[in-house]
């Protein structure tokens, strides 16, 4: 393993490969050469602080290691977009990235080295801090501060997990970004640290990564990702990967037999946080399989159930208490869900893991999350994916006539401040980026003007884009079109179809300019959908479609301005 402090300026040969981009292999030389540059520049501009969003991996790097060279404090976001930055408020001197944002000013653009010579020296990673920031429960940003000792502590744990899977010439590939801890550690400083190369693209769709010779590759994928390979399969042309690695939520067990039979690759599964760091591992084999502490990290169970750590990756040695309930189990444990997830609902306390538990109960429902909404007085509400029966119910009795119907199973066992009294019956939980169910996905679900469909999958190739959809009941744009007989208006499609090309294919919303547009048929609320999105880039067009099974309802060209 390499030594980060020494790692700019050791004497190992400057050929070896440090990151993959496709074809190119950068090796050692180079990446010193940029760090070198890039230093350089930012100690002329006096960042102490530099806030650091990328979405290449490899860039990522080059940024973080030119910071601490010159002393300065590694602030990253939750991703690279603009919104992350400013959600996160202005605790920053530059705006460091690979990409420029406009004519946004303090904008800070990574660049190539002049190749005159490594201007480097030693660094002392307990004098390198970092500061993340994850959403946590509220979806408020929460900074957690770290040292890059820290960091190193865990990827030496992590070699201790996968070095005897991954062979030391093979090389990481990743689908998480690295702003998240999870992709930060396993996608960037664990092959750094442990000299295998890794890709600096951030693949966000199977396709892409199924392109690659992924033969005996590490892949980084959240639970997301996971749950949306679908019928995709590697088409055998290369060898397996070694592991897949997954962290974020619990995969199911259908899911993680499906993912190693796909790959016919081991499946490692992580539990940690930002905060924390890895806490839990397991090789996923069996049913219900308990996790066990990661490498050098002490487990203990406090009195209310809630477990508490011991970890390196901590910079603080004492305990530290983490909002999870666990019951022991063999050398590890099982989660038992959030320990702080109990509310007060018209002055009683409700435990909402309990709640969902009856629900989950049900022969209707497959996946549930109850959480209370409401500032003043607030109530219970219901997110409910159903199972086969729910949904033949759902379309026999309604939503709202089974909202009551699962009302009344949920009396028997509960008071009535226990029993939500909105609900939403969706076909998948709204997950973030690695898969985590998030409070504020949640509670936008409830929000009084839902005004864009449910997004349910999404797949690209190349310039083309298609998304799953859901129009539901509550759109906004339905009100007035058209009492007793309501429709999806053309213009809230022409208007879905700009937004979530800007949203998912980086296309600006001002580019927008004249569109032509033809209705083949009704599309209605209740519907799911298919629009599917072409950018036609040499001839600034966007073509969209909005179908349904092998019928188009909608079709049209949007025209481009320049840009």
């Amino acid at each position: 393993m390499r030594d980060l402090a020494t790692l700019l300026v050791g004497d190992e040969p400057d050929d070896g490969v440090i990151a993959l981009r496709g074809a190119e292999r950068i090796d050692l030389r180079r990446f010193r050469d940029d760090i070198a540059s890039n230093a350089a520049r930012l100690a002329a501009a006096n960042c102490r602080h530099g806030l650091l969003a990328t979405a290449d991996t490899y860039w990522c790097a080059v940024g973080m290691m030119a910071l601490f060279r010159i002393g300065a404090t590694v602030v990253m976001p939750q991703n690279a977009t603009p919104g992350a930055a400013l959600a996160i408020g202005g605790a920053w001197d530059l705006i460091i990235t690979d990409r420029l944002d406009g004519d946004a000013d303090g904008q800070f653009l990574l660049g190539r080295g002049d190749g005159a010579g490594a201007d480097l020296r030693a660094i002392d990673p307990a004098l390198c801090r970092l500061s993340l920031y994850t959403s946590g429960s509220t979806g408020r940003p929460k900074r957690v501060d770290k040292t890059l000792a820290a960091m190193q502590r865990e990827a030496l744990a992590i070699e201790a997990m996968l070095g005897s899977c991954v062979a030391p010439d093979s090389h990481v590939v990743g689908m998480v970004t690295h702003q998240h801890l999870f992709g930060l550690s396993f996608k960037l400083f664990w092959p750094l640290l442990s000299g295998r190369p890794f890709e600096a693209r951030v693949y966000q769709y199977w396709e892409e990564v199924l392109a690659e010779n992924i033969g005996q590759a590490a892949i980084v994928a959240s639970p997301a990702h996971l749950k949306r390979l679908g019928d995709l399969l590697p088409d055998g042309k290369h060898l397996p990967p070694a592991c897949l690695i997954s962290a974020g939520a619990e995969l199911s067990d259908a899911v993680a037999a499906t993912v190693q039979e796909a790959f016919n690759a081991p499946l490692l599964e992580i539990y940690g946080s930002t905060e924390t760091g890895i806490v839990g591992q397991r090789w996923r084999k069996t049913r219900d399989q308990p996790w066990l502490p990661a490498p050098g990290v002490a487990i203990d169970i406090g009195p209310n159930g809630a477990l508490r750590i011991q970890s390196p990756f901590l910079d603080d040695p004492d305990w530290f208490d983490v909002d999870d309930r666990v019951e022991p189990a063999d050398a590890g444990f099982r989660l038992k869900g959030r320990a702080d997830r109990v509310v007060k609902i018209e002055g009683k306390r409700v435990s909402l893991p309990e709640v969902e538990a009856t629900l989950a109960a049900s022969p209707f429902v497959a996946q549930v999350a109850v959480l209370a909404v409401g500032a003043e007085g607030p109530t219970l509400a219901a997110v409910v994916v159903t199972s086969a029966e729910g949904a033949r119910e759902l379309t026999r009795l309604g939503a709202f006539r089974l909202g009551r119907e699962l009302r009344r199973s949920l009396a028997a066992r509960h008071e009535a401040a226990a029993i939500p009294r909105r609900w939403r019956f969706v076909q998948e939980l709204p997950t973030g980026p690695l898969g985590k169910v998030r409070q504020e996905d949640l509670l936008a679900l409830f929000a009084d003007e839902q005004r864009e469909p449910e997004l349910l999958a999404m797949r690209r190739n190349g310039q083309e884009l298609e998304l799953d959809l859901f129009n539901g009941a509550d759109l906004a744009q339905l009100d007035g079109h058209f009492p007793g007989m309501p429709i999806v208006p053309g213009v809230a499609q022409i208007d879905w179809a700009v937004k979530l090309a800007a949203r998912y294919m980086g296309i600006p919303l001002a580019s927008a300019q004249t569109y032509q547009v033809k209705f083949h048929r009704l599309t209605l609320p209740g519907m799911a959908v298919k629009l599917c999105l072409a950018h036609d880039e040499a001839r600034q067009r966007l073509r969209f479609s909005y179908r349904r099974g092998d019928d188009v309802l909608t079709s049209g060209v949007i025209r481009l301005a320049a840009t």
